[in-house]
């Protein structure tokens, strides 16, 4: 996907989150859930997932070891972003209508949270990291997803 069509998806995880953060007061404006949680976990958090951990990893060959991470400033801000919208995307999770309950589930949202900002972090200085990431998703999904796939409100 190219640099120009991810921003957009950026910008309205963005602004989400900005507008989630309103509907805890009764006079600021009303929040309207667009996706459920699967088309919010398809749609916004998996290509982001997956952009984060294509984006670095190591290759073995008879020749020896290659190793995959970002090469460009230009392909450093889309690792960056992707990271972003991870943690945005962990807000998200704990609104109203997408928690799964009140305690872990919030516990997974903020450990995707501080995944995504360490991640964010990690492309600021250019490090290759992903496996808070990783741990973060997959512990969720073995607790929610492995139990009953189609719980998630599309």
């Amino acid at each position: 996907m190219s640099r120009a069509r991810r921003f957009p998806v950026l910008a309205a995880v963005v602004a989400a989150v900005a507008l989630a953060s309103c509907t805890g007061e009764e006079t600021g404006p009303p929040f309207r859930e667009v996706a459920g949680t699967r088309l919010l976990m398809a749609s916004v958090m998996e290509p982001a997932a997956d952009h984060l951990w294509a984006s670095v990893g190591w290759i073995i060959t008879p020749e020896g070891e290659e190793k995959i991470q970002p090469q460009t400033d230009e392909e450093w801000i889309l690792v960056r972003n992707a990271a972003v919208t991870l943690a945005e995307s962990g807000n998200l999770l704990m609104m109203d209508r997408r928690k799964m309950d009140d305690e872990d589930w919030i516990g997974w949202s903020r450990d995707l949270i501080d995944a995504g900002d360490a991640a964010m972090q990690a492309a600021d200085a250019r490090d290759v990291q992903g496996e808070q990431v990783y741990f973060a998703c997959a512990g969720c999904h073995a607790q929610y997803w492995a139990n009953d796939p189609n719980q998630f409100r599309q």
